[in-house]
């Protein structure tokens, strides 16, 4: 008994052993191991190899058949137009559009063959005959001294049916590349066509499909390609449309763009809609939104600089109201904040625009200056601590621009004082709205409250009574500190208090009358030790 019980140890702890050893070799030749419904064990290491090497994007086998099929492709293609070429010279277009349209079929009859044994060829393949079709079908109006069919329209219908079948077979394939160039043909054959109404509506329909696309198919490189190939095409009609032998130059009439632009801008900033669907992600959507509106502006300024350079006012004003609105709508629909903050600060960038275009310089400082307190208020609707950021920046430069650019102004000046007072009043009333999780903001707005406040009134009184406006200023803050028991006000209180007292002694004692400085002196005088009385009673009271 005992030498069977030995031997069943042994046995046991041998088999543990055999079965380590295993695993150390299986893991060291990378063994694929399949485990059945019998519990059995198959190795195949070769198998796993060629698994590997298929699913490196940069294997050998990847580069052979993906890149030689491309470039093969490419050059065949090449050949046939060359031949097509040569056959026009020689036989007229009858006979090279019969040999392209023929090569097309032969090449889509080659697709169709060699899709189950060669798919990536055979799709290349299929790429090629729709180019070859669309390519015979151009020659037979454009770019021909002798055109076979004198008629543009008809030919630019041909045009159009062999794209919309190219979008058919890239929908049905599933095939973002062969939707790409569908896009980029109907962009050329807008510009081709150089009738400046088809031209832009083409450009139209092509943004329109492609966000059809994208809904269906999640296609979000071709909507970020997109968006530079439809406001390039539209930059090259402005300019002339040297594409079609003009010359270089600004079309002489507006002719309606800018609806077009318009249309462009609106169709591409649904991007938000389509990520809250789970159609796109939050960073295409977002880098769809930033070049729209990039693209937008650089083609918007050059129709106002070519063509309404005196008249511009309305256009950005409408910007202004649609892209408000349009933040107010994302603001209730879309989960994400920067769609809403975006469209918000682009609308009342054009809103600035809008009013340098009603009042010029410095007029419309002091319309900037109270449009900064409206964005407040609709950042704290929109509970947006970018837009109050924002919004900040913006009041800081503009303050900035009037106190370099511009002489004082009394009624201005003291619009900045009571918009930084009110900023911060605001900011600290609803505090909690923006989540906002430190008074560095608040304190900025104070401290331009406190500087503005001295740059008003050195300018508004006579320079006799600076200092004791000053004085006044600083029982103001006094006044303001207990009514709302902060004691931020307190301290704007003694800085000015200080302030006044350095400009009584530096420079109003060797330049007021004696009169004067009798008066500041004991003005001055008083109003400290009222403060000091002040807080030597709030210390004995706590």
């Amino acid at each position: 008994m005992v030498e069977q019980k030995m031997t069943q140890k042994e046995l046991a702890e041998r088999l543990i052993a055999l079965e380590d050893r295993t695993r150390r070799l299986e893991a060291l030749l990378r063994v694929k191991v399949k485990t059945g419904g019998s519990g059995g064990i198959s190795t195949d290491a070769s198998s796993q190899e060629q698994d590997e090497e298929f699913s490196n994007p940069l294997s050998e086998s990847k580069v052979f058949e993906h890149g030689l099929a491309w470039i093969g492709s490419a050059v065949l293609l090449l050949g046939m137009i060359f031949t097509m070429l040569f056959v026009h010279n020689a036989f007229g277009g009858v006979a090279s559009f019969a040999l392209g349209i023929s090569a097309a079929v032969m090449t889509f009859i080659l697709s169709g063959y060699l899709r189950k044994t060669l798919s990536y060829m055979a799709y290349m393949f299929t790429i090629s005959a729709h180019l070859l079709i669309y390519y015979s079908i151009l020659k037979l109006h454009f770019f021909t001294e002798i055109p076979v069919i004198g008629n543009m329209w008809m030919v630019l219908v041909l045009l159009l049916a062999s794209i919309g079948y190219l979008f058919y077979r890239a929908d049905a394939a599933k095939s973002q590349l062969m939707g790409f160039i569908g896009y980029l043909l109907l962009i050329m054959t807008a510009l081709f066509a150089d009738q400046t109404q088809v031209t832009l509506f083409l450009f139209f329909a092509a943004t329109v499909t492609v966000i059809f696309l994208l809904y269906k198919n999640g296609w979000d490189t071709l909507l970020i390609l997109s968006v530079f190939m439809v406001y390039i095409g539209h930059t090259l009609w402005l300019i002339g449309n040297p594409l079609m032998g003009h010359p270089v130059g600004a079309v002489s009439t507006p002719q309606n763009n800018l609806i077009y632009l318009f249309l462009y801008a609106a169709i591409y900033s649904v991007s938000p809609f389509l990520k809250q669907k789970g159609k796109i992600g939050a960073e295409v959507c977002n880098a769809t939104v930033i070049l729209n509106s990039i693209a937008f502006s650089v083609l918007l300024l050059l129709n106002v600089l070519t063509f309404y350079s005196k008249s511009y006012l309305f256009i950005f004003l409408g910007t202004s109201i649609l892209c408000l609105i349009y933040a107010i709508v994302l603001n209730y629909k879309i989960i994400s904040r920067f769609d809403s903050f975006f469209f918000v600060n682009f609308g009342f960038m054009a809103l600035s625009i809008a009013v340098y275009g009603y009042s010029d310089l410095p007029g419309s400082y002091i319309f900037l200056a109270w449009q900064s307190l409206v964005v407040l208020a609709i950042a704290i609707w929109f509970r947006s601590n970018l837009i109050v950021l924002m919004n900040t920046a913006l009041y800081t430069v503009i303050l900035l621009a009037y106190l370099i650019t511009s002489k004082s102004i009394d009624t201005y000046n003291i619009s900045f004082t009571l918009i930084a007072i009110a900023s911060a009043r605001i900011l600290n009333w609803q505090q909690k709205r923006l989540e906002l999780k430190t008074d560095s903001i608040r304190n900025f707005y104070l401290v331009i409250t406190f500087f503005i406040m001295l740059y008003t009134l050195y300018n508004a009184v006579a320079k006799d009574y600076v200092t004791i406006s000053w004085g006044l200023a600083a029982v103001a803050y006094m006044i303001m500190s207990a009514i709302l028991k902060n004691v931020k006000y307190r301290w704007l209180a003694f800085l000015t208090l200080i302030a006044a007292v350095l400009n009584l002694f530096i420079f109003d004692i060797s330049k007021m009358g004696v009169a004067y400085r009798i008066m500041a002196f004991i003005f001055v005088g008083l109003i400290i030790l009222g403060v000091s009385f002040y807080y030597t009673k709030k210390l004995k009271s706590k």
